[in-house]
C-alpha cells in the first residue's frame, strides 16, 4: 500500500463512487420535483421490492429500526407485564423498544459468537410470551432450532435483522423465518439509507395490517381522519425509500464485496495471536468482521495512529445499562463481558480496497509482534 495513504476510515460515505453519489442526486432531485415526500411511488416501490427479494408477501417502510420493533410488538400484542427474551449483548435499541410498550426484557446472555444462548433460551425459568432474535455482525441465529422451539412453546418470534441484510438459512432469507422481521436501514447498513430509516416484515395478512395502522395514526386506508386503532406517526419517507431503491439494485455485489475482503482477513490474519468471531464465510454476509483479542483498547490505539479506524460492538452490555437505571442491580452475562472487553471490528465496506485491506492486516499482525 502507499504509504503516503494514512486514512482508512472504518466506514464513509467519501468512499462512495462518484456514480452512485450521482445517482442518489438525481434521485432526490426528482422526488422533489414531484412535490410527494410521504406515502408515495418511491416507498410503495421499495416495499414491493425488498418483500421481493427476501421472498415474504409483506413489506412495511418505517422510520428507523427501533421503531420497527416497537410498532412489531405491538402488533403481536405484547404489553404490560410481558416478558420478552433478549440477547444481554446487542444494541440497545432492543431493550428500549421493549420497555416502550410497557413489556419485561428478560436478558441472556449470549453464545461465543455473539449470539443470543439458545441453551439458555430453551431452559428458561421465566415465563415470556415473545423473544427479539438479533442476528449479530452479519450472521444469523439457529433460526430452524428457534422456530422448533417457539412453535412447540407457543412464543412470538421478532426477528432483528438490522446487521444481516439478505443473510439466509437453508434459503429462507433472515427476516422470514418468525412471525415479524425487522431491519434497521441506518446509512451504515448493508442496505443503508442516508438518513434513518427501517423495514419491517411478515407472512401474515393480519399483522401486516395491523403493523400499517400502528406507524400510520391508525388511520384507515381509505380516510386518514378516521381512526379505527392506535397508531403512531413511524413512516419511511419518499426521499429515503428513493436512495434505498438505487441501493437495493447493488447489495448483492456489495455483499459480495464484504465476502471478499473478510476472506482476506480469514487467510491472513495471525490467527495464532487473533482469535476470529464470525460465522461460516459464505454464511454471513459480513456486516462487521470482529476479532477478539486481550488488550483490545491498546492495538486500537496503535491502529488508529497508523490511521485506521476501527469500532467496538459494544463496549458496553446493554442488559446492564438497562438495569443500573431501572432495576438498580446488574447481572453478570460472562461470555457478554469477555466480548465487550476484548471485540474489535475492522474496517469492511464495499468501498475499501484490497490495498487497505491488506494495510490493515499487516498493521494488525505487526502489532502482535
Amino acid at each position: 500500500m502507499n504509504p503516503d495513504i494514512v486514512d482508512i476510515p472504518f466506514f464513509s460515505f467519501k468512499k462512495a463512487p462518484e456514480e452512485l453519489r450521482n445517482e442518489w442526486f438525481t434521485e432526490i432531485k426528482k422526488t422533489i420535483e414531484t412535490g410527494i415526500f410521504i406515502k408515495g411511488p418511491n416507498v410503495e416501490k421499495f416495499e414491493e421490492s425488498w418483500a421481493k427479494k427476501i421472498k415474504v408477501p409483506h413489506a412495511l417502510g418505517v422510520s428507523n429500526g427501533q421503531d420497527g420493533l416497537i410498532i412489531a410488538l405491538r402488533a403481536l400484542n405484547i404489553c404490560a407485564g410481558d416478558y420478552v427474551a433478549v440477547p444481554a449483548h446487542t444494541f440497545i435499541a432492543v431493550h428500549n423498544a421493549v420497555l416502550t410498550v410497557g413489556a419485561i426484557p428478560y436478558s441472556l446472555d449470549v453464545d461465543e459468537n455473539g449470539l443470543i444462548d439458545l441453551d439458555l433460551l430453551e431452559n428458561l425459568n421465566q415465563k415470556i410470551k415473545a423473544v427479539i432474535v438479533v442476528h449479530m455482525h452479519g450472521q444469523m441465529v439457529d433460526m430452524q432450532r428457534v422456530m422448533n422451539w417457539a412453535t412447540e412453546q407457543n412464543i412470538l418470534v421478532i426477528e432483528d435483522c438490522s446487521q444481516a441484510h439478505l443473510a439466509n438459512q437453508n434459503g429462507v432469507y433472515a427476516g422470514a423465518w418468525g412471525d415479524i422481521g425487522v431491519f434497521s436501514l441506518y446509512p451504515t447498513k448493508n442496505l443503508g439509507a442516508l438518513g434513518d430509516a427501517g423495514v419491517v416484515v411478515t407472512k401474515d395478512a393480519s399483522t401486516f395490517k395491523a403493523l400499517q395502522l400502528l406507524s400510520n395514526y391508525g388511520s384507515s386506508q381509505n380516510n386518514k381522519y378516521n381512526h379505527v386503532s392506535y397508531g403512531v406517526n413511524n413512516r419511511l419517507d419518499e426521499i429515503q425509500a428513493a436512495i434505498l431503491n438505487i441501493n437495493l439494485k447493488y447489495l448483492d455485489s456489495w455483499n459480495l464485496r464484504r465476502r471478499e475482503i473478510a476472506a482476506m482477513y480469514i487467510e491472513k490474519l495471525n490467527t495464532d495471536k487473533i482469535k476470529l468471531m464470525c460465522g461460516s464465510l459464505n454464511s454471513s454476509v459480513w456486516h462487521h468482521f470482529c476479532i477478539l483479542i486481550d488488550n483490545r483498547d491498546d492495538i486500537q490505539k496503535e491502529l488508529e495512529l497508523k490511521g485506521i479506524k476501527t469500532e467496538i460492538y459494544y463496549p458496553n452490555i446493554a442488559a446492564n445499562e438497562i438495569e443500573k437505571f431501572l432495576y438498580h442491580t446488574e447481572k453478570r452475562y460472562l461470555i457478554s463481558e469477555k466480548i465487550s472487553k476484548s471485540l474489535l471490528s475492522l474496517p469492511i465496506t464495499p468501498w475499501h480496497s484490497n490495498d487497505e485491506i491488506t494495510f490493515v492486516i499487516s498493521s494488525v499482525n505487526d502489532a502482535f509482534r
